[in-house]
């Protein structure tokens, strides 16, 4: 079980993200939605350890995480940024490599793992990853997240600026990381119909705070709901 607790935390003396409380369990996708600028990328970089922490927990299997995003990382929390950050200059095979290595996993294992779940990096193995597309470079990052073994994953507006087909492509596959690893995923987007292809429920946050926790279906169906609290 993947838990956060009344999170509060900012920019300088600037709060953004207030009392925010929140969990995923193994194997669970859940969607962290809202409008631009209501604070989903600010709760990720707290639960990373980027911004510092004001208030509040982050837990996994009931453990408090360490307070550095290198611990955390070590310690089960992938994450893949708005903006992919992929290492321009490494090929995709050592973006890969890279990533797993740091985290004290096999190199060659974690390579040969990302080519079965991401065939259509196979062709751009040996590519400069600043060389790839932008869809490319997101499945790239994806790729390098899984190979840390995380056991959450965080997602940060996956599918900006990615073409419809890689968009279902990178749906299906995070469908399968979850049945096949047991990985619990959050995702913060807003893309609605990404979101609801694949999360079971969903948190939808508004001016920094968590608004509701909806289930699939409900979201789904309320149109009013959707209109109000995302604009769609």
């Amino acid at each position: 079980m993947f838990k956060i607790s009344n999170a509060t935390g900012g920019y300088g003396k600037t709060t953004i993200i207030r009392d925010v409380s929140l969990e995923v369990g193994a194997g669970e996708i859940v969607a962290l939605l809202g409008r631009n600028g209501v604070g989903k990328s600010t709760l990720m970089r707290y639960v990373t350890a980027e911004i510092p922490n004001w208030e509040g927990r982050v837990e996994l299997d009931n453990a408090l995480l360490p307070d550095t995003t290198f611990g955390r990382a070590r310690a089960g929390l992938g994450y893949v940024p708005q903006g992919r950050f992929v290492f321009p200059r490494m090929s995709v095979i050592e973006n890969i490599a890279v990533a797993a290595a740091t985290n004290g996993h096999k190199p060659k294992q974690a390579v040969e793992h990302a080519m079965e779940w991401f065939p259509m990096l196979k062709s751009k193995a040996a590519a400069l990853a600043g060389g790839l597309s932008g869809g490319q470079q997101q499945v790239l990052a994806l790729a390098r997240a899984l190979a840390m073994k995380p056991k959450v994953l965080l997602l940060d507006e996956p599918t900006e600026g990615v073409q419809p087909s890689i968009i279902d492509e990178m749906a299906g596959i995070l469908l399968k990381i979850r049945e096949e690893s047991g990985i619990a995923i959050l995702v913060a987007e807003q893309d609605l119909d990404f979101c609801l292809s694949i999360a079971s429920r969903a948190y939808v946050m508004e001016r920094g705070a968590v608004r509701l926790a909806v289930d699939r279906e409900e979201l789904r169906q309320n149109k009013e709901l959707q209109q109000e609290l995302l604009g769609v």
